[in-house]
């Protein structure tokens, strides 16, 4: 972790979570911004806040960053209708919407028998 001060009332917090360098920027008032650093796609970079503290904005990115978790009627439903593929490198995966970019993409999931919509 590396802090460095951008002005007298700010500061910028570098990190690694989920796997990705992230930048944490605190205003003054506490409120926070947080954006991931050289990730593809680019709008991932985007800023994404404000959060009450840097604690809240980390926990929303690791939760946005979650594999999603389906029941199996979900996996079968997907199956049905064209949601979830079985790919030749990855196994099966699901096509979802990015929760910190909102792009379509193809992800691992977890299958849970008592997982909640």
């Amino acid at each position: 972790m590396c802090d460095h001060q951008t002005s007298p009332q700010t500061t910028t917090v570098s990190k690694v979570l989920c796997g990705l360098n992230v930048e944490i920027f605190t205003y003054p008032s506490g409120e926070v911004l947080l954006r991931t650093v050289d990730a593809y796609p680019v709008n991932r970079n985007d800023w994404h806040g404000p959060y009450a503290d840097a604690a809240q904005a980390e926990a929303d990115f690791v939760d946005r960053h979650a594999l999603p978790v389906l029941t199996p009627e979900d996996v079968r439903r997907r199956r049905l209708n064209g949601t979830l593929t079985k790919t030749r490198e990855y196994g099966e995966m699901v096509l979802a919407f990015h929760r910190w970019t909102g792009a379509t993409c193809l992800t691992p999931f977890i299958v849970r028998p008592e997982a909640r919509a």
